[in-house]
């Protein structure tokens, strides 16, 4: 599999203004996104994400390492350059405009004209479902919408890479399902993704590997599958509090309580047959069992829970 984007002991450290500390806002990062995946680059407020994205843009330039895109270490060629799309978090447009218009004005800052800007433009709002309302003013636009457009606008030099900075985010369910279809189809195409998006579920669903960052630094990376190894059994019994209680120093967690109905977890080392013993040794009456997975968030939560922990007890 090709390595499309690759960065290697990445850093950026801004200066801090008037005598202030600086500050490291990303620190040895090594990255690696293959062709053809969507890839989800995670973190909570504040841990180098949009700095990465504006290393890998070209935006800002780094303190030390390198950058590899395409083969090419020199990311402001124009190989490189037009064959990246862009979307930011909260892209605006100008209302006046209407939706093609907004295409053929970036269009025109990739360099294309003529028969073959319009064809792209054909070409793009029919990809992101757009062409009923391509002659439509901007204002008369849902977020969904604007969305698609900004989607489209990423797509008009048909680069074979996307970058894109909360594509989902303040969309409702359905606009949601609707763009995450047309980024699954991209990926088909043979499009590389890198998303960058706080909306965890909606990674879980679609992306192929993943790398969450905390501290600047990159905790964890690879296919969601191996990083969620933590399996459990999730078993449903009726019974009393009391007689969950007994369950106490097994192992085994309440991990809610309906009526009568007390949903348990049990951790993988422990032998499902030997959870339902001691179940049914503490009068409770199975309903069913059914496996359980770590999902994204569980483990966003934890290895950003260990990355705080340890930059507390360096602080200390």
């Amino acid at each position: 599999m090709s390595v499309i984007i690759e960065t290697r002991k990445l850093s950026k450290t801004y200066e801090g203004a008037f005598g202030s500390q600086d500050v490291v806002a990303l620190k040895d990062l090594d990255l690696v996104v293959h062709g053809g995946e969507i890839y989800g680059y995670l973190g909570p407020n504040g841990s180098g994400k949009t700095t990465t994205i504006k290393l890998l843009l070209a935006l800002i330039f780094p303190t030390s390492g390198e950058i590899e895109i395409l083969g090419e270490k020199n990311i402001t060629a124009r190989k490189v350059r037009q064959n990246i799309g862009y979307l930011p978090e909260g892209a605006y447009y100008p209302d006046f405009l209407k939706g093609e218009e907004v295409l053929r004005f970036y269009g025109r800052l990739y360099g294309l004209g003529g028969k073959d800007l319009e064809r792209r433009i054909d070409a793009v709002m029919d990809t992101v479902g757009m062409t009923h309302a391509r002659k439509r003013l901007l204002r008369g636009y849902s977020k969904g919408m604007r969305q698609r457009i900004g989607l489209a606008q990423a797509l008009i030099s048909d680069p074979q890479i996307l970058i894109l900075d909360e594509p989902t985010t303040g969309l409702d369910p359905i606009a949601r399902k609707e763009i995450r279809d047309i980024l699954a189809r991209l990926r088909d195409e043979g499009k590389t993704l890198l998303i960058s998006s706080h909306e965890l579920l909606e990674v879980e669903l679609i992306c192929n590997r993943i790398g969450i960052l905390s501290y600047g630094v990159l905790q964890t990376q690879g296919a969601i599958d191996e990083l969620l190894t933590d399996r459990e059994i999730s078993i449903l019994v009726a019974g009393t509090e009391q007689g969950a209680a007994q369950l106490e120093g097994t192992g085994i967690t309440v991990e809610d309580t309906v009526g009568d109905r007390i949903k348990l977890r049990v951790p993988d080392e422990t032998h499902v047959y030997d959870a339902l013993a001691r179940c049914k040794a503490a009068g409770l009456q199975l309903v069913s069992v059914a496996p359980r997975r770590e999902t994204l968030e569980e483990l966003f939560v934890r290895v950003v829970g260990a990355a705080e922990a340890a930059a507390r007890k360096a602080a200390v």
